[in-house]
């Protein structure tokens, strides 16, 4: 068979393959949610890598795999130890049995309960919105009722699907950079395992209970914090995966909360790609990690305080990680042979 017709051939089968694909993840969100779990995420994202190699050789696979598995071997170490950031025992967290006050974590670190609300009520009093917060001022506005679906906004789906696009972002992002680009892929997960860590270190040196746990356990005065989440899901008849959605909430950590990692990552990837869009699109990168601040403040996920933190920590690495690899080009330029650079210049 000719080359041509081995690579016609090649292409048709990925193609398929590809098909098959994108129907069995359909069905898959559709039965058990959208992922969530590193695992898992990863190996959605390296088998629909592998697909693109088939036909091209195993060297083409084992480099894929070289670039992909140093990096989610730290973000899975990260996954797992941020059970140790925890102050709340396998007992309690299997019982969903969270208390506030007197707890400390391993480190005799004391759960932080009283910053994040005196933040979020001083700002809603600058703001103008009264003794409250502004998680709860939003709630009190646009959510009518308690969580029983009668009383669900029409933008609660838009709300559910922001806060899950947070598990699907970086992995997009890493897979649209591998295949464009390895050097932007080592660049975007530099700054990935980057945050994580930096987030884990401040889980643990500040553990911090959010605005649905404080309401809970009567910390948080004035109206009741509902979790909404998940609740868009079920204005679509997709009951179950707001279910595993909120299984998957109380299986992680439930005082990660500063920085919150979802406005970080929203950040981190909107400054990734702001000068790699065209302009038009940069509307949309500045909409998305504003829509998540706002998603997770009404939803009772964090308070505004742990947003400013996420957003900065992102916009500091966005900083430090530009200014290195400027210093880089900088060094390699000095460095160049002089007729390399007349080449470059011509």
């Amino acid at each position: 068979m000719e080359p041509d017709q081995a690579e016609a051939l090649w292409r048709r089968r990925r193609s398929w393959v590809y098909a098959a694909f994108a129907v069995g993840l359909v069905v898959f969100v559709v039965w058990f949610g959208i992922p969530t779990d590193r695992l898992g995420l990863a190996a959605l994202a390296t088998g629909f890598l592998s697909i693109g190699l088939l036909g091209r050789g195993w060297a083409a696979w084992r480099r894929m795999v070289l670039d992909w598995v140093p990096f989610q071997l730290v973000l899975l170490t990260y996954d797992y130890s941020r059970g140790f950031a925890s102050p709340y025992s396998a007992g309690q967290m299997a019982a969903r049995d969270y208390p506030t006050r007197g707890v400390h974590n391993d480190l005799g670190l004391p759960l932080q309960v009283d910053l994040p609300i005196d933040f979020d009520q001083w700002l809603a009093r600058a703001l103008s919105l009264g003794d409250t917060t502004p998680t709860q001022w939003l709630q009190a506005h646009l959510h009518a009722g308690p969580v029983d679906g009668t009383a669900i906004p029409w933008f609660a789906l838009l709300v559910s699907l922001t806060y899950c696009s947070h598990y699907l972002v970086m992995p997009v992002t890493a897979v649209v950079t591998w295949l464009r680009d390895r050097a932007e892929f080592r660049h975007w997960m530099s700054m990935v395992v980057t945050l994580a860590v930096a987030g884990l270190a401040t889980y643990v040196l500040l553990p911090t209970a959010p605005p649905w746990l404080a309401s809970s356990q009567g910390d948080l005065s004035g109206p009741p914090v509902l979790r909404l989440t998940s609740e868009g899901f079920d204005q679509v008849g997709l009951g179950m995966v707001g279910s595993a959605l909120s299984l998957g909430q109380h299986l992680v950590n439930p005082v990660a909360a500063m920085p919150s990692l979802h406005v970080a990552f929203a950040t981190l990837a909107a400054g990734f790609w702001w000068s790699r869009v065209r302009r038009p699109w940069r509307g949309l990168l500045a909409i998305y990690p504003l829509a998540m601040c706002f998603s997770l403040a009404y939803a009772g996920e964090h308070y505004v305080l742990d947003e400013v933190a996420g957003a900065a920590y992102a916009l500091v690495i966005l900083l430090v990680f530009r200014w290195l690899r400027k210093d880089e080009v900088l060094s390699r330029n000095q460095h160049a042979p002089s007729s390399e650079l007349v080449s470059r210049r011509a």
